[in-house]
């Protein structure tokens, strides 16, 4: 078999409860490996996060083993979970996929041995290591995974570890460096794909109550899944210092431009980093704690710590104190644009490659 007709599946899910995370950093494998020439198809049970997907161009496959809708990390647990793999069975079979990709927290050890006998290679994207899974291959492309003794818990399986791999989009291979103006313009805020919160409309009343003759333009990046468009609209209309960008193509082009960016924890944080741009960042989900904390030890970020924490007068002093010191800004954007280069997709499927080919050189692949 030519190494390019295997096909690839990739079971993810994207919605208000859950975010956009998981689907955005597929979508950006899945069209790498179409760019190679793979066929490639999604199995998702949450249809908020499919339609993105389908305006990608991908077929998705839904299941009907219940929506991915709760707020935890963890939605569907037991023996649901057993039901969705067996559910994946048959389609699994009709599509002749060869390498499945699993791309949620709702896993188990027995879900994925149900899986690992129906493909020829199974793939674990894992932020958490919550168990030591039987995979083929684990991705971590987090600063984080180098604390998690992934080399030690984990035998002849394929590492894909550190921020060399991270899944960032296309867009962000090899920015320029950053040139970090004195006076700072432009401030961007960005709570991923959906604000379940309503981050961006508080943060954005703080810094507008507090800065009424300051001349800043805010930059709100609106998400498909938002529900406060409406109202963040009236306010762009009175006030010409807000901008909305809704659905934007090319995010990376905002973040340039911004001075500095506020931003949820998670893989915008990569994004971020790969432009330069100094950022404030905030835990919205268990899964970002330990992310946002590492990145603010290292001087990747400034943590605002816990989003429902988060108050006027702590956040504008953290606010101001970045916007009036260039020094930190600068050291902050160079230290950042160190971190990745927005070729860890590239990476990845150079990788799986392969090991599709059965050419497993190292068993360990770290940062």
């Amino acid at each position: 078999m030519n190494n390019r007709e295997y096909v690839v599946g990739i079971r993810a899910d994207g919605g208000q409860g859950i975010g956009m995370g998981h689907i955005m950093r597929c979508l950006a494998l899945a069209r790498e490996f179409r760019r190679k020439g793979n066929t490639v198809y999604f199995i998702c049970k949450a249809a908020e996060g499919a339609k993105k997907i389908i305006e990608e161009g991908f077929e998705v496959l839904l299941l009907d083993s219940g929506e991915a809708t709760e707020r935890d990390v963890d939605f569907n647990l037991g023996s649901n979970l057993l039901k969705e793999a067996y559910e994946m069975v048959p389609l699994i079979d009709q599509k002749k996929i060869a390498v499945l990709i699993i791309d949620t927290y709702d896993v188990s050890i027995e879900y994925f041995s149900a899986l690992k006998t129906q493909v020829k290679k199974l793939v674990y994207i894992d932020d958490l290591k919550k168990a030591v899974y039987p995979v083929d291959m684990i991705i971590n492309g987090n600063l984080t995974s180098e604390y998690m003794n992934y080399q030690k818990d984990y035998g002849d399986q394929l590492l894909l570890l550190g921020p060399t791999y991270n899944m960032i989009r296309e867009e962000f291979i090899n920015q320029k460096h950053r040139k970090i103006h004195k006076q700072v313009r432009h401030i961007m805020i960005t709570t991923g794909g959906t604000d379940p919160h309503h981050m961006t409309s508080r943060l954005l009343d703080m810094i507008l109550s507090d800065n009424k003759d300051l001349n800043l333009t805010i930059h709100l990046i609106i998400g498909s899944l938002f529900r406060d468009i409406t109202d963040l609209k009236k306010i762009e209309e009175q006030d010409h210092r807000v901008i909305l960008h809704e659905n934007t193509a090319r995010i990376s082009d905002i973040m340039r431009l911004a001075d500095i960016g506020i931003s949820a924890g998670g893989t915008t944080l990569y994004e971020l980093a790969a432009c330069g741009t100094p950022t404030l960042a905030f835990i919205l989900a268990e899964n970002q704690e330990f992310l946002v904390g590492k990145m603010d030890e290292a001087g990747y970020v400034i943590s605002l710590g816990w989003f429902h924490q988060i108050e006027a007068s702590g956040f504008l002093k953290q606010l101001k104190a970045l916007i009036n010191n260039y020094t930190q800004r600068v050291q902050m954007s160079r230290r950042a644009q160190k971190l990745v280069d927005g070729r860890g997709i590239e990476r990845i499927v150079i990788a799986i490659d392969k090991m599709m080919k059965g050419s497993n050189e190292s068993s360990s692949l770290l940062l």
